[in-house]
This record gives structure tokens, C-alpha cells and sequence, in this order.
């Protein structure tokens, strides 16, 4: 009896051995050890997996291996004694009926949980094309069908890099959630799917989203009440309704809405683009702090919409005639672009309340029909600044001021050339009096240069102005050849300490730099006597846009001291042999965006020095130059921190070197953080991923100090192409302050010299590694 039972026990601790294994860093349960098998269902496996899990007293980690499981239905239940991962590499795939199913079910849950990550290649299938030709929103059936995932009351967690498919109704709930974050998902359903929200957030606080793709039959991100500090960064909606807060105010007691943060998202053929939507006849209620910046949209209907009279179906006729009771407030909608597939690119409507605090700037939205686009606004007066396109609100405009004071165009240059015997004083004298005249104007103006080549020595146009201002530069104004009497850091034009200020109308800033490109200018300290292009110093709340810079003498453009300042479609147009020709450099800036322009010049396209924060360069093909360069830093005392730098969607054709960040030996102290470049496109470049903390042009520095620029959070993403360079990854860091925080995800580069294998190398940097790498990870040097 003793040896049976000797036996017994032996068997037991066998299968124990068998099922959790343990690694240095976790339990590991894997469901296949609990009896789960592909092509079948694992209901029953997954809960006993989960169990042991939650129970154990470290942390622990579940495991769904490649292969397709049924699921009947997951209720995932905490708290649990240790941190949790949930590691889905298969497909679980759910019932195809909603039989079974309870008003407000998820088919799968996770519920109290501190501390959990869910993440893996794979997928959550929710097989709902059965349930949604019921359009269950306007017979109320909806209720009945399960959400994919259900996250109620989870903290100081993470879903990543899995997929959402088909899901019955919303694919993702968020109720009662803090410090949770989704990054790099995947939500996937045809536009036809009804309610199938991809991620919905309620009664909420500190959730991100960040770098994930929506495409789904209704929001993309919806946020309902209660939900405060919420980030959405980096998103790709289409097919959907957009990104959208609300609906607010149908039900009693809703909590407030507070500070919403949409940022640097993609929109492609949605119903709507980024959306407030509130109920006629509603409870009150507030929604305030809520910014959309830097969006792109592609054929999207309703671009830009307030809506406080939303009624789907006519489903308030009770309330029609009451308005909403939802405060709005310090709403902003800033660098908004692309096109719309409805005439209406802007609309807002508020409620009884009237909006408050709605500020519009840089908005450039096209019709794709025809005609013009336009704005429907009631009860709300926004501020707007900068670049607008459709121009927003004329009826409340006009009742403030009438209408022959709106805008007065200050032409200061007529076309016929024939007058061109002094032009230089004439164009001199003329851009003068009528900058001053515009700057002096109490309502917007225009200041307009036509078609033609004028001469022009020097302008320096200073602010402040007294309201917004536009130049429409359509001609071509020439520098002199010869840079004498320019002093160190001058600018040929100079625009100063102006707050919204437009310039645009597809003319050209000449240069004229040939003569002084062959001097080598940085190792003899001339380059400081050469003038800038253009200089935009303390400039606010502006864009630049539509406009050429040709072969400058020294950097092309100059951003100093600027803050929400968006340059689009401008071009840069120098040979490579240009030197020191900078395309545009950025420097003790903040909220700065480069978009769909095209750089080809001598040295950096974009140059960040110290002091640049929230920085975006997106869709910017570079090339022939020397790649995107955050730095060179640490050359000076005193130098500001970098952070929150954004390169992405590029394309580099034939530059020197790719993405590069650049520190000098014995620097002073410093610090850069949160630098990322993702989805760039390399053809032929050299040195395509570059952190140079040896950073020593001309030998002229002492390389045996190490570098004191601190640098963390930088982020190599997406990255693929060609490459001239046998090692295509190198990463050298300080030995005094080794790189923290560095990952490197998804590059594929191909090398087609002649000097053997493609190659990685790191110094003073152990950089995180994700998904495909060629050239295979760093090797230590």
C-alpha cells in the first residue's frame, strides 16, 4: 500500500514537473500541458491554467502556443498574488451564435487584475459575421451579443501586439481601468460590421494607445464618460467612424470627461474623423481638455465635428427641441490636413451651452468633390490662427466685425517687370512699407507678392503684429550672390516675434549659394558669415506651407525659439555638394511639424539641436543629403534637454547617412529622450541606424572623455531598404552614460557592397530587440 501510494505521489509531482515549467523570470503554464489541443475547445484547460497562475506566489505566465482554439467563453478573474502575463501566440476562436451570452458579456474577461500583459502574435477571433446584419443598435440587440475583450477594473497594464478579429460588438472594453496601456494592436472587422467599436473607454484614467491599426464598422476609439488623462498616439483608423468622445449625456449621473489627447493619427476612408458627440436633451454634464493635433486625413467624411444634436435614428424625438446639457470646453482641433469626401470639412455644432475655450489652427482639408470645402458653426466662436482651410465660422465672424473689414490684401509688388531698372530698392522699400502696413492692420491681412524674379538684399520682418497675417509668395525673391556685409547668424529673411502668421502661394526663396559652397566652410569657421535662407525666430502658432527654398548659402531654414509651427509640402532644393546647407534646423523649439515635404541638399535634411521638444517629421523624403540628424549635442554650455522627437513614413534616397543621433566627446551635461523613428524607407543609404556619441568632425576634440548627453527612450522601428554600408546598425554610446532604454523592431536592410555580410555593432548599449532583424542583433565592440 505504502509503495502504491509512494508511486502515486511520484506520478503527481511528475505531472506538476510537467506542467509549470519555471524560468528565471516567471512560472510558465502552458494550456496544451492541461490537456488543451489545437481544433479544440479549451475552455475547461484555460481556467485550470489560469487558476494555478493567479495562485502563484511569483510571477507567472500563461501560454496559448501557435494553433487554432475553440473557446466557449473566458472569464479570466483576479486579484491575483503575483503579476500575470497572458501570452497568445494562437487563435482563439469563439462561438460562432451568441447563444449563451448575457447583456453586457465579454467572451473573453479580465476582471480585477493588477499588473497583467497580454501580448503575442496572436489572435482573439471573434466570429461575428453571423450577428451583424441584425443592425442590433436600432433594435436594441446589441446588448446580447458578447465583446470580444472585456478589461474591468484592470491597473498597471499592458495589451500588446495581439489581434482583435471579427468581434460580435466592441472589440475592446475598458471599464474601471488605470495605467493601461495598448500598444502595437491590431483590430480587424469590415466596415459593414455594426456597433463594433474597437476600443471603448469608460470611467477610466491613464490609458494609452499608441502605434495600433483599427479597422472596424464602427469608432475606432470611443470614450465614454468618466474617462480621464487618455492618449491616443500614433493610430491608424479606416475603415470606422473615426476617433470619437462620446456619446455623452443619455444616461443619469455620467462622470465628467477630462483632458483626451489624440495626436499624430492617420485616418482612411472613416465616416467620420475626430468627433465630440453629445445627446439632445441631456443630463449635465462636462467635457473639457480635449486636444486633436497633427491628423491626417484621406478621404474622410466629417473631418472636424462637434455634434451636441446627436440623435441616431431619431431615437430622442421626446427631447428634439431640448438641447444638450454636456459643457464643452478648451477644445482644440490644431494641424489637421488631407481630404474630405464631404463638402462639410468642419462642423460644429454645441448645445445649449455654447462651447467654450474651441480653438482651430493649421487646418488644411480639401473637398474631393466639387467645389469648395466648407464649415457649419452654431453656438460656438473659436479662435483661429494660422493657416485655414476651410475658413471656419463666417457667420459668427461677420457679426462681430462687418464684413468689408474682415481682410484686407496689401498687394505690394505688381507683375509687370518692365519696371525692374532698380529693383533691389524698389523691392526693398516696397516689402518694407507694406509689412509695415500689414503688421499694423487691427484685423487679418494679406501681403502678396506675384509671379516674377525680385531682387532683394536683406529683410528682416519683426512682430508683434496686431492680428493674424499672410504672405502669399508666388514669384521668386533673389538673393545677392556676394554674402558681404552679413555677420554672424543673420538671416537674408528673417520673420521675428510674429504669432500667426502664414506664408505660403508656391513661390521660391533663392539663395543664390553656389559661389560659397566650395570654401569647406565648417572647418575654417566661415560658415557663421554666410546668411540663413530663412530665419523664423520666436515665431508662434504659424505654418509654412507650399513654398521653395533653392540653394542657400548656409542652413536653408532656421526655427529658433518657435512654438506650434507646422511646415507642409515645403521643398529644399540644393546639390549634394552644397556644404553645410542644413534643410531645416530646429532649436530650443517646442510643438514643431514637418510634413509631406521634399528635402534634397548638402547636408542634414533636418537638423534637431538642443532645447527641440515634440518634434514631428512625417512623410519627408530626403535626399541627396546627409539623413535626419537629432544633434550634434553637447557642443555648448548650457544646453536645454531634447525630447518627445517623432521621425516617421520617410523615404531617404542616396543621403550619407539614414536616422542618426549625434553627441560630441567631453560634452557638457545633457539630456535626449523619447526619440523614435519608425516606418522609413531607405534606397542606397549610408549608415542607415546611427547613435554617434564619438561624434568628432576634423579630429578637433578630445575623444578620450566621454560624452555626457544622457541619452533614453530612442526607438529604431519599421525600417527597411538598401543600405551602401556593410554595418547598418551602429549604436556607440557614452562609457560614462550608456544609451537606456534603446529598442530596435523590425528592420530589414539590404546591403549591395562589395565588403562581405551585413552587419550590427553596439558600444555601451544593450538595445531591446523585437520581430525580424537583418542585419542580425548588435555585437558588443
Amino acid at each position: 500500500m505504502d509503495l502504491q501510494r509512494n508511486t502515486i505521489d511520484a506520478i503527481i509531482a511528475l505531472l506538476v514537473f510537467l506542467t509549470v515549467s519555471v524560468s528565471v523570470n516567471c512560472l510558465t503554464f502552458d494550456v496544451t500541458k492541461y490537456g488543451g489541443k489545437p481544433n479544440s475547445d479549451i475552455s475547461q484547460a484555460l481556467a485550470v491554467a489560469w487558476k494555478d497562475a493567479c495562485a502563484a506566489p511569483s510571477s507567472a505566465k500563461i501560454v496559448i502556443p501557435k494553433g487554432l482554439y475553440k473557446l466557449r467563453k473566458g472569464y479570466f478573474m483576479g486579484p491575483c498574488k503575483s503579476p500575470i502575463e497572458f501570452e497568445l501566440e494562437g487563435t482563439l476562436q469563439a462561438p460562432s451564435t451568441a447563444n449563451g451570452f448575457q447583456k453586457g458579456d465579454g467572451w473573453v474577461t479580465f476582471e480585477r487584475i493588477n499588473k497583467l500583459s497580454v501580448y503575442g502574435s496572436g489572435t482573439f477571433d471573434g466570429q461575428g459575421k453571423n450577428s451583424w446584419g441584425t443592425q442590433c443598435a436600432r433594435t436594441n440587440y446589441c446588448g446580447q451579443l458578447p465583446v470580444n475583450i472585456r478589461l474591468n477594473y484592470v491597473t498597471n497594464s499592458v495589451i500588446k501586439s495581439v489581434t482583435s478579429l471579427n468581434s460580435k460588438q466592441f472589440h475592446y472594453i475598458v471599464y474601471g481601468g488605470e495605467n493601461l496601456s495598448f500598444k502595437n494592436v491590431k483590430i480587424i472587422a469590415p466596415e459593414d460590421s455594426w456597433t463594433t467599436d474597437g476600443i471603448h473607454i469608460g470611467r477610466s484614467t491613464n490609458i494609452t494607445v499608441t502605434d495600433s491599426i483599427i479597422k472596424t464598422g464602427d469608432d475606432c476609439i470611443s470614450i465614454g464618460d468618466g474617462t480621464k488623462k487618455l492618449t491616443i498616439t500614433r493610430v491608424t483608423c479606416g475603415p470606422g467612424h473615426g476617433i470619437s468622445v462620446g456619446s455623452l449625456g443619455r444616461y443619469n449621473n455620467e462622470l465628467p470627461v477630462q483632458s483626451i489627447y489624440v495626436r499624430d493619427c492617420t485616418f482612411k476612408g472613416s465616416t467620420n474623423g475626430v468627433r465630440i458627440k453629445t445627446w439632445q436633451g441631456s443630463q449635465d454634464s462636462i467635457a473639457t481638455d480635449m486636444h486633436f493635433e497633427n491628423l491626417m486625413m484621406y478621404n474622410v467624411q466629417n473631418p472636424i465635428i462637434i455634434d451636441q444634436e446627436y440623435c441616431p435614428w431619431n431615437t430622442c424625438n421626446n427631447v428634439k427641441e431640448k438641447p444638450s446639457r454636456v459643457k464643452l470646453s478648451k477644445v482644440s482641433f490644431k494641424n489637421i490636413r488631407g481630404t474630405s469626401a464631404t463638402a462639410v470639412g468642419v462642423k460644429l455644432i454645441c448645445g445649449g451651452y455654447s462651447c467654450q475655450n474651441v480653438e482651430i489652427s493649421g487646418i488644411d482639408l480639401k473637398y474631393n468633390g466639387n467645389g469648395p470645402t466648407k464649415s457649419v458653426c452654431k453656438n460656438v466662436k473659436p479662435m483661429v490662427s494660422g493657416y485655414v482651410n476651410p475658413a471656419v465660422c463666417k457667420q459668427v465672424e461677420l457679426v462681430v466685425e462687418p464684413e468689408h473689414r474682415r481682410e484686407t490684401p496689401l498687394v505690394i509688388f505688381q507683375s509687370n517687370l518692365a519696371e525692374s531698372l532698380h529693383k533691389n530698392q524698389i523691392v526693398l522699400k516696397a516689402l518694407s512699407n507694406a509689412w509695415k502696413q500689414a503688421c499694423a492692420s487691427p484685423t487679418q491681412s494679406e501681403l502678396r507678392i506675384p509671379k516674377g524674379t525680385f531682387k532683394l538684399k536683406r529683410a528682416t520682418l519683426n512682430g508683434p503684429c496686431k492680428a493674424p497675417i499672410k504672405i502669399n509668395l508666388q514669384g521668386t525673391l533673389q538673393a545677392p550672390s556676394d554674402p558681404a556685409g552679413f555677420k554672424d547668424g543673420d538671416g537674408w529673411v528673417t520673420f521675428e516675434r510674429i504669432d500667426k502668421l502664414t506664408l505660403m502661394g508656391g513661390g521660391s526663396f533663392d539663395g543664390q549659394g553656389k559661389g560659397v559652397w566650395g570654401k569647406h566652410c565648417s572647418q575654417g569657421q566661415y560658415c557663421s558669415k554666410l546668411p540663413i535662407n530663412v530665419r523664423f525666430d520666436y515665431v508662434t502658432n504659424s505654418i509654412i506651407q507650399d513654398v521653395i527654398s533653392r540653394d542657400s548659402k548656409q542652413f536653408h531654414i532656421n526655427v529658433l525659439g518657435g512654438q506650434n509651427i507646422t511646415f507642409s509640402r515645403v521643398r529644399v532644393d540644393a546639390p549634394e555638394d552644397s556644404a553645410n546647407t542644413d534643410g531645416i534646423h530646429i532649436g530650443r523649439s517646442n510643438g514643431v511639424n514637418i510634413i509631406d515635404s521634399i528635402i534634397q541638399t548638402g547636408d542634414d535634411c533636418v537638423s534637431l539641436g538642443d532645447g527641440s521638444k515634440q518634434i514631428t517629421v512625417r512623410n519627408v523624403t530626403c535626399g541627396p543629403g546627409h539623413g535626419f540628424s537629432i544633434g550634434s549635442l553637447g557642443k555648448y554650455k548650457d544646453e536645454k534637454p531634447v525630447e518627445g522627437v517623432l521621425f516617421k513614413g520617410c523615404t531617404m534616397k542616396n543621403t550619407m547617412n539614414g536616422v542618426r543621433i549625434k553627441t560630441w566627446p567631453d560634452s557638457t551635461d545633457g539630456l535626449a529622450s523619447n526619440m523614435h523613428f519608425e516606418d522609413i524607407n531607405m534606397e542606397n543609404v549610408g549608415n542607415p541606424i546611427l547613435i554617434d556619441q564619438e561624434y568628432c568632425p576634423w579630429n578637433n576634440c578630445n575623444k578620450k572623455v566621454p560624452s555626457k548627453i544622457k541619452l533614453s527612450n530612442v526607438s529604431f522601428k519599421n525600417i527597411h531598404g538598401t543600405t551602401t554600408s556593410s554595418i547598418a546598425i551602429n549604436l556607440i554610446c557614452s562609457s560614462g552614460y550608456p544609451c537606456q532604454n534603446v529598442a530596435v523592431e523590425n528592420i530589414d536592410l539590404k546591403y549591395n557592397g562589395p565588403e562581405g555580410r551585413i552587419t550590427s555593432q553596439c558600444k555601451n548599449v544593450k538595445p531591446k530587440t523585437i520581430g525580424k532583424q537583418n542585419p542580425p542583433p548588435c555585437i558588443a565592440i
